[in-house]
């Protein structure tokens, strides 16, 4: 016969140790969780800090291409409906502003060229050299060409006389060259093709009208 109290084991020491263990690496972990999150949202916040910052200097940076007016067009002489203006000077001048507020921008030689529809009036150098414009100027491009045509035997030749005799005659200014953008006096752009086409109307006096003075022209690169 047993007394009583020997059946039952008494509870050892272990169980206590093993559960405050738990705890303690459930505590870590949380712990470490929690600086996980802290660091990465400090990181997120910073990046898009700095992504906001990246826009903003791009926005301010960002190249616009020229703006080019109009500002004058005239055959020397005037049109004459009954014979060619072949062998007359033409001369034109053309606004070009620069509207960016920190970059300059480089140009190649600039060539011209008249057309009356496809067919062409005249063609020649406007800039024989390259030139660089400053941040937010405005430079005058002139220039002065050789009347080609079109001839009286030519197929354009009975539209050209009757826009002549009407005092409203179509022509179309063009200009090409290449450009480079100068970025805050540092950084260089690379070189774009550029194309300007200037749609205007001349009288029979060989000026252009006054409706088309200062008229914006189209530009594309």
């Amino acid at each position: 016969m047993h007394q009583a109290g020997q059946g039952t084991p008494a509870p050892t020491a272990a169980a206590p140790s093993s559960r405050a263990r738990r705890i303690a690496r459930r505590t870590r972990d949380g712990c470490a969780a929690a600086l996980a999150n802290t660091l990465c949202s400090l990181l997120l916040g910073l990046l898009l800090i700095a992504a906001v910052v990246v826009f903003v200097i791009w926005l301010g940076l960002r190249p616009h291409r020229p703006r080019f007016n109009i500002a004058s067009f005239s055959v020397a002489g005037g049109l004459d409906p009954d014979s060619s203006p072949a062998g007359a000077s033409l001369a034109f001048n053309v606004t070009d502003r620069n509207p960016n507020r920190h970059i300059g921008i480089y140009y190649d030689a600039m060539h011209a060229s008249v057309h009356f529809y496809d067919a062409l009036v005249a063609s020649g150098p406007a800039f024989a050299a390259g030139w660089y414009q400053p941040n937010r100027t405005t430079t005058s491009i002139t220039g002065l060409l050789v009347v080609l045509g079109p001839a009286t035997t030519d197929a354009s030749w009975p539209s050209f006389s009757v826009a002549v005799r009407a005092g409203r005659v179509p022509l179309r200014l063009q200009l090409t060259t290449a450009i480079r953008f100068r970025v805050a006096n540092a950084f260089y752009s690379g070189r774009q093709r550029m194309h300007v086409s200037c749609d205007l109307l001349v009288g029979a006096h060989g000026d252009l009208l006054p409706d088309y003075v200062g008229a914006p022209c189209d530009r594309y690169i």
